[in-house]
């Protein structure tokens, strides 16, 4: 991953491992702890967990309290109240977190963090004024690649996480993404049961650039609630309204809501098309 991050245009400066400290990797010196990182070069800003999901939460406390802005997460199935203890960490420090479980962020036109994309995804995928946010960072992937054939520019591509609870939720994405002069619309991936879906159909989001989201998973109708369901714990709630109902819902507040790759693609590319 650091490999594909370095060939991605990000200034990767060092490595942590107190066991390797020291030594070098892919010419980049490896570091006993992030303080010492941050000694030799003060402007770090991001740090990438790897580590087994026991130790995550030390590793980016670590980060986070020695000034790191961005903490991205690799590891999946980390502790539920680890990654709540981090979240209030992060925000005491103005830290944002993704993951646990996120394949990264991709800015165009030439940065990023993580893996999201493959190893050299700037040759196929397009700029523009749209930002991409998801859940599911199979479906980021599926979808930066269904926007290249389709000739649909992203200025961001955000995978928040995979795991039941994330650093950050859909809706603070949504507002920091917001605050990019570049960014012109939003296209999101959601899977049923996301907060985010309660908020839009209450009126408690304003939202002021458009937006388009697909919103799948009618086969959920017919599985029991309030179980977790595929990678990204995806939960339908004993009182959550159906799909259909959910979908007609968002769409009378403005937003386009799909349920097929194809409506979403064509509504995506009208978006991208009309900024």
């Amino acid at each position: 991953m650091s490999e594909w991050m370095i060939q991605g245009v990000a200034n990767v400066v060092a490595g942590i491992n107190p066991k390797k400290a020291g030594e070098t990797v892919h010419g980049k010196p490896i570091f006993a702890t992030v303080k010492d990182a941050v000694v030799h070069d003060s402007d770090i800003s991001v740090s990438c967990i790897v580590v087994p999901a026991a130790f995550v939460f030390s590793a980016a406390a670590e980060a986070i309290e020695s000034g790191i802005r961005l903490i991205h997460i690799l590891t999946e199935q980390v502790p539920v109240h680890d990654v709540m203890k981090l979240r209030e960490l992060a925000d005491h420090h103005g830290c944002m977190i993704l993951g646990p479980s996120s394949v990264g962020v991709i800015h165009l036109p030439g940065f990023r963090i993580g893996y999201l994309g493959g190893q050299d995804p700037f040759h196929c995928v397009k700029e523009g004024d749209l930002a991409l946010i998801s859940g599911s960072g199979g479906m980021t992937n599926e979808i930066l690649m269904a926007f290249a054939r389709h000739d649909i520019g992203i200025r961001i591509a955000l995978h928040l996480g995979g795991d039941q609870v994330n650093g950050t939720t859909m809706e603070e994405a949504i507002v920091w993404c917001s605050t990019m002069q570049d960014v012109r619309g939003f296209a999101l991936f959601i899977e049923p049961g996301n907060p985010i879906l309660r908020s839009i159909m209450k009126d408690e989001v304003h939202l002021e650039k458009p937006m388009a989201m697909l919103l799948p998973g009618d086969a959920l109708e017919f599985m029991p609630r309030g179980l977790p369901f595929g990678h990204a714990g995806t939960i339908v709630g004993e009182d959550d309204p159906p799909l259909v109902d959910v979908r007609a819902s968002i769409r009378e507040r403005g937003i386009m809501c799909m349920d097929s790759m194809e409506e979403y693609l064509d509504a995506c590319k009208r978006l991208a098309d009309s900024n």
